[in-house]
């Protein structure tokens, strides 16, 4: 076997750290903690000799040989005279349209929102819509989603601010409409025993930044990998309107890009700001830099603009620390 060649399995990616680095496997959606320096070896050998590995660390086999088992027993390395029947998978991210995330506020005018619903998302090829109600409505709710009935929306998230003896009412709405997929309380007082929706007892602006819990939050899909390679996961080929129409990047943001009653989102999307933004990967953010993480967290911190260094820093702190690579 060591005069076989081995590369990791094309659906297997390594990632390094500040402290240690991990192997993805995208297809079991598992990943595997390991030392930099095993990262680095797989970088450097891949695609020669397993010989010329042992060869060049002679002092280091017993270790060597320990994880190219472990390797194989997981099925993360293929081991083959001829690797090139095995060819890379492309990490390139291309979307055909402009927006794939909108958030919107259900406030906002009812004939804004029907000319808007109707007649144009589809022309952004948005397939994630999400939802805001201040307060249940129950026709409202119906209304604006039978705006969307004939467009190419996949997927609806609806958040609504916690009250008592809603979850009836609403699992009769996801029975009439399939295309809500998620319902997420927030502000809730208390949290029922209910595993039909989602109670948070956060704010409105704390569960849109989406700060990550525990490894149970990260996306194990190569699709998120790949386009957190060149941009920000959480927040690329996203907007929100808010009640008024105005057009932002998130929640809080303070800049306005114009009003969805008098401009046309595909030329706002135009805008160098906020392609400046979706482009600010978790590589160009102070401390996710450095997590082994980073490509496979959806954490919705939004990046801000430091005048000390070219890097970003995060408008809240992760859960999870790089340097100790302990979660809080």
């Amino acid at each position: 076997m060591i005069n076989k060649k081995f590369k990791l399995f094309s659906n297997c990616f390594a990632v390094k750290g500040i402290n240690r680095g991990i192997i993805i496997d995208f297809q079991r959606k598992n990943y595997y903690t390991v030392p930099n320096q095993i990262v680095d070896l797989l970088d450097e050998y891949s695609g020669k000799e397993i010989y010329s590995l042992f060869s060049d660390f002679n002092n280091d086999k017993p270790i060597l040989k320990k994880y190219i088992r472990f390797f194989l027993s997981n099925e993360l390395i293929i081991v083959n005279n001829d690797i090139s029947q095995y060819p890379a998978i492309s990490t390139n991210f291309e979307r055909p349209y402009s927006i794939d995330t909108l958030t919107l506020d259900s406030n906002l005018d009812k004939s804004i929102l029907k000319n808007f619903l109707e007649m144009k998302i589809d022309g952004l090829g948005v397939s994630n819509l999400r939802m805001i109600n201040e307060v249940f409505n129950l026709q409202e709710i119906i209304e604006t989603l039978k705006f969307i009935d004939k467009s190419r929306i996949k997927s609806v998230v609806l958040y609504l601010k916690y009250a008592v003896g809603l979850e009836t009412e609403l699992i009769k709405l996801q029975n009439k409409f399939p295309r809500i997929v998620e319902v997420v309380f927030y502000d809730a007082k208390e949290i029922p025993n209910n595993s039909k929706f989602i109670y948070e007892q956060k704010s409105l602006e704390e569960v849109l930044a989406m700060k990550i819990r525990n490894h149970d939050d990260f996306t194990m899909e190569l699709s998120n990998f790949n386009e957190s390679l060149k941009y920000n996961f959480a927040y690329n080929r996203t907007l929100f309107i808010d009640s008024f129409g105005n057009i932002k990047r998130y929640i809080t943001d303070e800049s306005i890009f114009g009003n969805l009653n008098t401009h046309d989102l595909n030329k706002i999307v135009q805008n160098n700001e906020i392609i400046d933004f979706w482009e600010i990967s978790r590589d160009k953010i102070n401390v996710c830099k450095d997590c082994e993480f980073r490509y496979i967290c959806p954490d919705g911190s939004v990046p801000l603009k430091t005048t000390q260094d070219k890097y970003y820093t995060s408008s809240q702190n992760c859960s999870y620390s790089p340097y100790s690579n302990k979660w809080s």
